[in-house]
């Protein structure tokens, strides 16, 4: 049975450009594997190859263990794109919970993000949120619960 969550797998086309978006979210890197070459991981999802490049980002002070095992794919290189709307069947975004989500936007937009919106909006009496999306196309949600 299911014990608890464990990761989330985000495949980007470039590993740095991705690291660096996600640190000036706030995220860590916590676990960088470099180059790996698994002849199990290609077996187990039915692929050619594995080389990939994995790191493992998670927020410096998080409570829940959740991470994001974010990889780029050098063979075979992954194909397609990103949901292009968040309303698409399948695993379209993940969000983040943030505290003073006003300042930690202006911060984020003085780094030169760009998001969705000019601004938060609100959801019901004590929900905010913002979203942006990552290199790659990936909508990621800043949330900020009163």
């Amino acid at each position: 049975m299911v014990q608890d969550f464990f990761h989330l797998s985000i495949a980007t086309r470039d590993l740095n450009k991705s690291i660096r978006f996600y640190e000036a979210l706030g995220l860590a890197v916590i676990k960088d594997f470099g180059d790996v070459e698994e002849e199990g991981i290609a077996e187990a999802f039915c692929l050619p190859a594995s080389h990939l490049k994995v790191v493992y980002l998670a927020p410096p002070d998080g409570k829940s263990g959740l991470f994001i095992d974010l990889v780029e794919w050098v063979a075979p290189v992954s194909p397609g794109e990103a949901y292009a709307v968040a309303h698409h069947t399948g695993l379209n975004r993940f969000a983040l919970r943030v505290t003073d989500l006003t300042n930690t936007v202006r911060k984020l937009q003085e780094r030169g993000l760009i998001f969705l919106t000019e601004e938060p909006k609100q959801f019901g009496a004590n929900v905010r949120c913002i979203v942006i999306k990552d290199p790659d196309g990936v909508f990621v949600q800043l949330i900020e619960i009163s």
